[in-house]
């Protein structure tokens, strides 16, 4: 059996053409280890943080400004800071649905992966209030993603219109007798 140990504490399993080992799901030791390296920083992380919490009420040190979005978990704010007033991204996790491990993960894991140039940055700043976790970034201004990516096919109506230009045109050439060209280097006949 693969992962089975053995009675005298050794390992038995076959290794997996991959390289992976089959009870390890197809990762690697090397892998494998360097997941629950990772996974035991976080949970360090997350200790730490757990013991830096700010606790206060948001409106305390930040003015809120609009709303940036919002979601199923939670709100994202454009505030500024009362005494700077320096603008940043607050999002807000009620506490109704998040518990505070959920809220210490995300916060963390925002931290961890803050430092790459395509990732909004997190600052480590944590917020406890009566009713939320919170957490503060940098704000991004010009919209979510989603407003910038453009769908191929907008409607039914624009597919249609699209296929019908492409069927004109392929009449229009059938009937100026064209056909594609062949070695002999054929073109269109007028």
């Amino acid at each position: 059996m693969p992962g089975k140990q053995s009675e005298d504490g050794v390992m038995e399993g076959a290794a997996v053409e991959d390289g992976g080992d089959e009870g390890l799901g197809g990762l690697t030791v090397e892998e494998l280890e360097q997941g629950q390296e990772t996974a035991l920083a976080l949970e360090d992380m997350m200790a730490l943080s757990a013991q830096t919490l700010v606790r206060t009420e948001v409106g305390q040190l930040y003015q809120e400004v609009r709303p940036l979005g919002q979601g199923r978990f939670g709100r994202v704010l454009l505030v500024t800071h009362r005494q700077k007033g320096t603008p940043l991204a607050l999002k807000q996790l009620p506490k109704t649905s998040t518990s505070l491990r959920s809220f210490l993960y995300e916060f963390c894991v925002g931290l961890s992966l803050g430092t790459h140039p395509a990732i909004v940055a997190a600052y480590g700043i944590g917020i406890e209030s009566a009713n939320s976790y919170s957490f503060l970034t940098e704000p991004v201004l010009h919209g979510d993603l989603i407003t910038f990516i453009q769908p191929k096919v907008s409607s039914w109506a624009s597919c249609t219109s699209e296929w019908d230009m492409s069927h004109n045109s392929l009449q229009s050439l059938w009937r100026l007798d064209w056909s594609p060209p062949s070695e002999s280097g054929a073109r269109l006949v007028l």
